[in-house]
């Protein structure tokens, strides 16, 4: 059973050190990555990368901290349970306290404390249903989430690829502070009632008649009513409780009826507002954890890490070689038909195609040209080839060559695949320098599929 669940910043950590690795020679990191496999006693991927993650910043000297440059996630939390707290208190207590002469509308409880709460957990729910499902919610424009994760991560091309984490870790703390909210309202209720001479009353400029109050009541009392009729509201109470703007003054008597209303609202707020906050909150943290381990695997460049980490190596025996290759994989090779691969301007000869590992699953006839006319004519071409679903777009370009406007123009027009990977394709005999692998990650930032990798190949001796 799974144990390790990373936190937000292990994520941001891997997806920058993923970045820098990528300028690190395959051999190079063939032979450090079997050595820290050889070490790890983890036999999940998370737990791998985890390990891999410490081997290696602890390697170029530096201490894996939280990563929080400047509000972490653990700061963050505990400030907004205490505002959380705070504010469900106040304004509780500023609600009961103000009511014109010790009259607290019923009606208007029931909006602020029950049917606002409701709202805001059923719109919760749907969000993180569509999350699950893989849909991306509409959000406001203007969304304080974003404002949090731009100052605590200013990178946020680091979290692109797990935008879903992001929105069930809001969720999960939205739900944890609306359920702390609740709480300190219901705490403040019993304070000022304790402390304080208020009354229920219940009245609309709509003609609603007694029966139809009473029927109401009786529907949001349904959960409880049979365990807890002391929390429920009887036709007298009702009667009684009725407020006539030309009422002047109110006896002791009624006054102490009127407070009968108070075991029907706590049900009312614990039943529709706390209850499906904590059930959302258990659900969100699940969820969370599970798309968290997922998207830290998912991660680009953490399939290759993983890769060299789980493949057997040998020690090769010929003159001078004193490295080490991988050991020949029999498992047969698996043709995806989901793979594009677009050779932009003629980055690949024909040769190369069969030379280069990382293209051997692309079906033959999914390597198309591209590049090398116009926009309209090259998308026609391509309109036949798209018919069929396409999740990954291969992209091979010329390393040595700066990215240029026109292949962004074009990518743009498949945004819609959820996965792009660039690969740099070096000149005979010379790797991908570290300024050019710069420019294209740069470059790959700036494009709108969910997640974009850049690899940089080298070519077989």
């Amino acid at each position: 059973m799974p144990t390790i669940t990373p936190a937000l910043s292990d994520l941001y950590q891997l997806a920058e050190q993923l970045e820098l690795d990528q300028s690190v020679p395959v051999q190079v990191a063939r032979e450090r990555d079997h050595a820290i496999a050889a070490k790890c006693v983890d036999a999940d991927d998370v737990g791998r990368l985890e390990y891999w993650l410490t081997s290696v910043s602890a390697t170029r000297g530096e201490q894996r901290t939280p990563g929080d440059p400047w509000l972490s996630e653990a700061s963050a939390a505990a400030l907004g349970r205490v505002l959380a707290l705070f504010f469900g208190c106040s304004s509780m207590a500023a609600f009961l306290l103000t009511s014109g002469r010790g009259l607290v509308n019923v009606f208007m409880f029931l909006l602020l404390f029950v049917f606002v709460q409701l709202l805001l957990c059923i719109v919760a729910a749907w969000v993180m249903a569509r999350t699950v499902g893989g849909a991306e919610p509409v959000v406001l424009p203007i969304n304080p989430a974003r404002a949090f994760v731009a100052r605590a991560f200013p990178d946020r091309r680091y979290l692109r690829e797990a935008q879903s984490v992001l929105r069930l870790l809001f969720l999960r703390y939205g739900q944890e502070l609306g359920a702390i909210f609740t709480l300190g309202a219901v705490a403040a209720f019993f304070v000022v009632l304790a402390l304080s001479d208020f009354t229920f009353v219940w009245g609309s400029t709509f003609q609603l008649s007694d029966s139809l109050v009473e029927q109401m009541t009786a529907w949001m009392a349904s959960p409880w009513s049979g365990w807890l009729p002391q929390a429920t509201v009887s036709g007298d109470l009702i009667f009684a409780s009725r407020f006539h703007p030309a009422i002047t003054s109110l006896s002791p008597t009624n006054i102490e009826d009127m407070r009968g209303w108070w075991p029907f609202l706590i049900m009312a707020m614990v039943t529709y507002g706390l209850l499906p906050r904590l059930l959302l909150w258990l659900l969100s943290k699940f969820f969370y954890r599970r798309q968290m381990r997922a998207a830290f695997v998912r991660l680009p460049g953490s399939e290759r890490v993983l890769a060299r980490m789980k493949a057997p190596l040998v020690k090769t025996q010929g003159e001078g070689s004193g490295g080490f290759v991988p050991e020949a994989e029999n498992s047969p090779l698996v043709i995806d038909r989901r793979l594009l691969l677009l050779n932009w301007a003629n980055a690949l000869a024909p040769v190369d195609v069969a030379s280069f590992a990382e293209f051997d699953a692309v079906p033959e006839g999914n390597v198309v040209n591209a590049g090398l006319g116009s926009l309209p004519e090259e998308l026609e071409r391509l309109e036949s080839r798209l018919a069929k679903p396409v999740e990954h777009i291969l992209v091979a370009v010329k390393s040595w060559e700066p990215p240029m406007a026109d292949l962004a123009d074009f990518l743009d027009n498949f945004a819609s695949v959820p996965r792009c990977t660039l690969f740099l394709i070096p000149l005979p005999h010379k790797s991908v320098s570290t300024t050019r692998l710069g420019d294209w990650q740069l470059f790959a930032r700036a494009l709108a599929f969910s997640v974009v990798d850049v690899q940089a190949l080298e070519r077989t001796v």
